[in-house]
C-alpha cells in the first residue's frame, strides 16, 4: 500500500486543490511552530510557511519517493529561515547598524503562571544562543518528533552528526536553564 503522504504529494502535482488544502491543513502548525522558533519571529514565520507552501506546490512533480514527505517539507522550510537569518544579516551590515544584543525568541502566550512564563522565556533565551544546526535539529526531535534519520535527510547531514548536534544541544539547553548535566 502506497504511502498516503507520496499520494498528496502526487495529487498535488497533478493540480489536485483539495490534495493541496488537505497538505496546508497537515503541514501549517508544525511549519509556523518550527520557523517560529527557529527565527525568533513570529510574522516573518507566517510569510515562510507561505512561501513553503509555494515551493511544494511548484516543486511537487519533482518529488521522489526516496524520503519522507515530512523530511523534505522541514528540509525547505530549514533552507528558507537560514537564508533568512542571512538576508536579516547582511540588511544589518548593510545599515551598520551593531548586531542585537539578544535574539528574542517566540515565547507562547498562553502561560498559567508567571513561573511557567519566566521558565519559557528562559527556554527561548537558550534556543537562541544555539547554532542554527543545533536549533533545528533540536526542534525537528523534539517538537516535530522526527526521527534522527528524518532530521539528517532534513538538514543534509548524517545520522551521526545529527546525534552530535543533538547531543550538544540538550547539553546547553540543560546548562543554560540551570540543570546539572547528569549522564
Amino acid at each position: 500500500m502506497p504511502d498516503p503522504e507520496y499520494t498528496l504529494v502526487d495529487a498535488i502535482a497533478h493540480g489536485d486543490p483539495e490534495a493541496f488544502e488537505a497538505f496546508v491543513k497537515r503541514y501549517q502548525g508544525p511549519l509556523l511552530n518550527f520557523i517560529g522558533r527557529f527565527l525568533g519571529d513570529r510574522g516573518a514565520a507566517e510569510d515562510l510557511t507561505q512561501e513553503v507552501f509555494l515551493r511544494v506546490y511548484e516543486a511537487a512533480h519533482r518529488f521522489q519517493e526516496r524520503g519522507r514527505v515530512s523530511s523534505w517539507v522541514f528540509k525547505i522550510a530549514y533552507n528558507l529561515s537560514v537564508n533568512e537569518l542571512k538576508r536579516r544579516e547582511r540588511l544589518r551590515r548593510y545599515l551598520g547598524e551593531a548586531p542585537p544584543a539578544e535574539t528574542v525568541f517566540a515565547v507562547p502566550m498562553q502561560a498559567d503562571s508567571a513561573s511557567d512564563y519566566e521558565l519559557q522565556e528562559a527556554v527561548a533565551s537558550a534556543l537562541g544562543e544555539l547554532s542554527d544546526n543545533q536549533r533545528a535539529a533540536l526542534l525537528l526531535r523534539v517538537r516535530e518528533g522526527l526521527s534522527y534519520r528524518e532530521i539528517a535527510e532534513a538538514l543534509d547531514l548524517s545520522v551521526q552528526s545529527v546525534d552530535s548536534l543533538i547531543f550538544r544541544a540538550r547539553r546547553h539547553m540543560k546548562e543554560a536553564l540551570g540543570h546539572e548535566n547528569k549522564g
